[in-house]
């Protein structure tokens, strides 16, 4: 039996359905592939407007009529902002060239002898005690028969006791002056008779003399200090040892200590102006080239009891050297104890060189050259609300401190550590002008360290000398670790290892000993000219030359192949070139090139350059975008009217597939009922 009609059609509607379904999936693949393409030209165009360029800042370049410029960096341009660009040897597309600026100047060209100022050969006198000189202006025939009188009032011979005329350094300078030669103990002990007699005698020079490996023993006395002293005490280097009373060797000095070795004193009482050298340093007077050695200074005032000097009651004034100073001190020293067993907040001030400063005229008073290494031990009580250091107590009225070195612990009686926290004023100094000055606690574990170089003093706290103080010697602790030890007085290597801490904060070496050498030195010998003597040659003076004065500038070079704008911003944003510009007369940052001195330019910081989007490729990548999406935009409204004839077609046959099929289910239900 052959296919009926509606069989064929059949047929053929299902071959064009599979051919509208497959052109369908063309069409939606088309789309995906535009959505592609769309996302492609949406992110070249988030490049574009991501990229940027470096221009000239056109607010600080030029100005061409009412409208800034912009113009990308290069050499020249940079140039006009007074930047370079640097490769790290050389500035790039310039030289430097020597130019005759005109000018001349005068230059040392070799010397010659100045005929005028012959040099003779010199002869070294020897400065040694001499006869009484009646002629001496500052100290004239009226002191010298009052040391003549003092001097035979002893009732000692020429083997103890002697006025002589002698050159000496006092306050730097070299003068002649008339003393009263301590030549014995039994001359040392008439003449404080004298001076705890006699009112003329505090008012005298005294200079000792003694035998060599002599030596003034105190300790046959209670002693209780040499009080209102005005003259000159030169103790010519000499040691006095035994020390045991109430007061320092001086209770109050107005005159001149100088070249004093006080050694082993032990001084203990109960008053406000305490110091192993002098309880008081009055204004005007001088402490020089004197060691107080291995001292031992108690203070134990007590409270609710008026004491007749210091600031006010029941404020104590309490140092190694001096107790309350108004003078001057120099190439001195101090080492051993102060012991304070009422150290409350109301005691006072402890220092381990000096208590207290009290010269109400800032800058009148000088300390320089000096050391102390002196341990403060305080009462166990918690509140040290009291100006404690290890230099100066107090300096609220000012002095000037030269190269000083002050090293010492601070703790209570039985050793423990004192917090720096707790003390109410643990730096050295308050309000002095310093130089070259530096204060360590050294055997504490507070580890308080201060130094400066400067006049406004400050000072630390905690673990701060940590790597200073010299590797020395060292121990190893419970944790199997090695520390540095700090090694105290008498231990070998003590010396170096103070004048090293000095070094190490980048201070002067402080050798008292030498500065005192020197200064006795200077003392007994000089060397003059012998012009008694044939010229041995004479003085050199310059002789100079005019010659031309040439100046270094910068200049284009010829040789330079040119950088483009984008090479030269491409290394300067990769690192290989560097933005640099002539470096201030006072920058620290600067570093030379071809004898200028230039120092770095962030291009973060600097305001003659911006960073921004290039115009002309923004508006050509906006064109594109534009352009692009537009096309993408046709081409889909092309693909939908496609879709939708697809769809149309693909219903209508669908339409008719229904209505083939039902036909077709009825005719066969006919021949079913003819034959049924």
């Amino acid at each position: 039996m052959g296919m009926s009609a509606s069989q064929a059609r059949l047929l053929y509607i299902t071959a064009q359905l599979n051919n509208l379904s497959l052109q369908g999936q063309n069409v939606s693949d088309a789309k995906i592939r535009l959505a592609m393409d769309s996302e492609r030209i949406q992110e070249k165009y988030t490049r574009a407007l991501s990229n940027s360029r470096l221009y000239i800042n056109p607010n600080i370049f030029t100005v061409d009529g009412a409208a800034a410029k912009s113009e990308l960096i290069t050499l020249e341009n940079l140039k006009s902002q007074n930047l370079f660009v640097y490769d790290g040897s050389k500035i790039l597309g310039y030289t430097y060239e020597k130019v005759d600026t005109g000018k001349t100047e005068q230059v040392i060209v070799g010397y010659e002898d100045d005929l005028t100022k012959p040099i003779y050969p010199t002869k070294t006198e020897t400065d040694t005690f001499r006869e009484a000189d009646p002629t001496i202006p500052a100290y004239g025939p009226e002191s010298l028969n009052k040391m003549n009188e003092i001097a035979a009032a002893t009732g000692l011979g020429e083997d103890d006791i002697e006025v002589v005329s002698y050159t000496t350094m006092i306050g730097g300078q070299e003068r002649d002056i008339n003393s009263i030669s301590i030549k014995s103990q039994a001359g040392f002990d008439a003449i404080m008779d004298q001076l705890a007699n006699n009112p003329d005698a505090a008012s005298q020079n005294y200079v000792l003399d003694l035998d060599d490996g002599e030596v003034i023993d105190l300790s046959g006395y209670n002693w209780h200090g040499i009080s209102g002293f005005q003259g000159v005490f030169d103790g010519n280097g000499e040691t006095i040892q035994g020390l045991n009373g109430d007061s320092g060797f001086f209770n109050s000095l107005y005159g001149v200590a100088k070249s004093i070795n006080l050694v082993g004193a032990n001084v203990s009482a109960e008053t406000d102006a305490l110091g192993a050298m002098s309880n008081y340093l009055a204004d005007g007077a001088s402490i020089e080239n004197c060691n107080a050695t291995d001292v031992n200074i108690t203070c134990n005032l007590k409270p609710d009891t008026t004491y007749p000097e210091g600031y006010v009651p029941e404020r104590a004034s309490v140092g190694g050297l001096v107790g309350l100073s108004n003078g001057n001190v120099s190439n001195s020293s101090a080492t051993g104890t102060i012991n304070i067993p009422n150290a409350d907040d109301s005691f006072g001030f402890i220092g381990g060189f000096i208590g207290a400063n009290w010269n109400l005229v800032k800058g009148d008073s000088t300390i320089k050259n000096c050391y102390s290494d002196v341990d403060i031990r305080l009462g166990s009580g918690t509140d040290y609300s009291n100006s404690i250091n290890n230099f100066i107590g107090d300096d609220s009225h000012e002095t000037t401190i030269k190269n000083c070195v002050a090293m010492g612990a601070i703790t209570t009686a039985s050793g423990a550590n004192i917090n720096a926290s707790d003390l109410a004023c643990r730096g050295p100094v308050l309000e002095s002008d310093v130089t070259n000055m530096v204060a360590l606690d050294t055997r504490n574990n507070n580890n308080v360290l201060y130094w400066s170089n400067s006049t406004s003093p400050t000072y630390d706290s905690g673990n701060t000398n940590k790597g200073v103080l010299g590797t020395s010697v060292q121990e190893t602790l419970s944790d199997g670790t090695k520390a540095d030890v700090w090694l105290t007085e008498g231990d070998d290597g003590y010396r170096d290892q103070n004048q090293a801490t000095s070094q190490a904060n980048k201070l002067p070496v402080i050798n008292l000993t030498e500065l005192q050498e020197d200064a006795l030195v200077k003392e007994e010998t000089k060397e003059t000219p012998d012009t008694t003597q044939p010229p041995i040659g004479y003085e050199q003076k310059p002789v100079y030359e005019e010659v031309p004065v040439y100046e270094t500038v910068l200049v284009e070079d010829e040789n330079f192949g040119g950088l483009s704008s984008l090479e030269l911003e491409t290394g300067i944003r990769n690192g290989r070139y560097q933005l640099v510009s002539p470096a201030d007369a006072d920058s620290t940052q600067g570093f030379n090139i071809n004898g200028t001195d230039y120092e770095l330019v962030s291009l973060d910081s600097c305001t003659a350059i911006v960073d921004k989007q290039d115009d002309n490729a923004l508006a050509l990548a906006e064109a594109e975008y534009q352009k692009g999406m537009e096309a993408i935009q046709a081409q889909d409204k092309r693909y939908e009217m496609d879709q939708k004839k697809i769809d149309t077609q693909y219903d209508a046959l669908l339409a008719e597939e229904e209505s083939i099929k039902n036909v077709l289910n009825k005719n066969v239900e006919r021949s079913f009922k003819t034959f049924g």
